[in-house]
C-alpha cells in the first residue's frame, strides 16, 4: 500500500478525547484496516486468517470493523481494489512513455516488477492468497487480466497488427513467472527477471533477433545481468 497508508497503519490515535475531526478518524481506521487484511492474510493465508487477526494488526475495534466492512471477505476485497488500481496506474504511466513499442513494453515490465518486488505481503495477497475466495476472486482476476492485455494492445497495431491475438499469452506467461516467484519467496528478486521476461513478451511479436536485442537493452538498463546461456 502507499506510504501514506503504511504510516496511518502504524498510527494509533490517542485514548479518549483527542479532538481530531471524526472524518479524518474514520479514514484512518479504514486504512489501517485495509493494509492489515494484507499483512495478516499474507502471513497466515486467507482461509485461516480472522477477524480478530485483522482488528490485531490494525489496533481498531471490532464494532468500528463492522461499521466499515460486512465481513472479512468485504475488506479484503475492498483492499485488493486499491492495490490493483494503483499497480495498474503504476504500469499504464510507465507503459504510456513516448518511445517505441518495444522500449514501452520493456518500461511496463520494469513497473510490474518494481511494484511487486516493493512490497511482498502485498504481491503474495493479491496473487496467492485471495484465490482461497473462490469463483468471485477468479471472476474479478479474470477481468483484471483482461485490463492488462487491453493495455498491451493499446500499443500493438502500430508495431505488429496481425499478431495481437498472442497478447493474452504473452500477459498470461509473464504472470505465471511472477507468480512462480512470490510463491518460492523471491519477490523482492523480481527485477533481476527484466531480461529475460523482456525477451519472452516480445518474441511473438518481434521474432527472435529483435527480441533479443531488447532483452540486451534491459540488462543495460535493469538490475538483470546476461545469462552464460542464450
Amino acid at each position: 500500500m502507499s506510504n501514506e497508508s503504511e504510516d496511518l497503519r502504524k498510527w494509533r490515535l490517542p485514548r479518549g478525547r483527542h479532538g481530531l475531526p471524526r472524518e479524518l478518524v474514520t479514514r484512518s481506521q479504514r486504512e489501517r484496516l485495509l493494509a492489515a487484511v494484507v499483512r495478516a492474510t499474507a502471513a497466515k493465508g486467507y482461509g485461516a486468517t480472522t477477524v480478530a487477526d485483522i482488528l490485531d494488526e490494525a489496533g481498531v475495534g471490532r464494532e468500528t470493523f463492522y461499521e466499515l466492512f460486512d465481513d472479512k471477505r468485504a475488506c479484503a476485497l475492498a483492499a485488493h481494489s486499491i492495490l490493483f488500481d494503483s499497480l495498474e496506474g503504476t504500469v499504464r504511466s510507465a507503459y504510456m512513455e513516448p518511445g517505441e513499442w518495444p522500449e514501452r513494453v520493456r518500461n511496463g515490465l520494469a513497473a510490474t516488477l518494481e511494484w511487486f518486488a516493493a512490497d511482498p505481503a502485498a504481491a503474495k495477497f493479491m496473487l496467492v492468497e485471495l484465490a482461497a475466495m473462490g469463483t468471485e476472486y477468479r471472476v474479478r482476476f479474470q477481468a483484471e487480466f483482461d485490463r492488462f492485455v487491453a493495455l498491451l494492445d493499446e500499443g500493438l497495431a502500430g508495431c505488429c497488427p496481425d499478431v495481437s491475438q498472442a497478447t493474452s499469452l504473452a500477459v498470461g506467461a509473464t504472470l505465471a513467472r511472477v507468480y512462480e516467484q512470490i510463491v518460492l519467496g523471491r519477490t523482492a528478486e523480481l527485477p533481476s527477471l527484466l531480461p529475460d521476461l523482456t525477451y519472452e513478451m516480445l518474441v511473438p511479436f518481434l521474432g527472435e533477433e529483435p527480441a533479443w536485442a531488447e532483452r540486451t537493452r534491459a540488462v543495460a538498463t535493469g538490475p538483470g545481468g546476461p545469462r552464460a546461456d542464450r
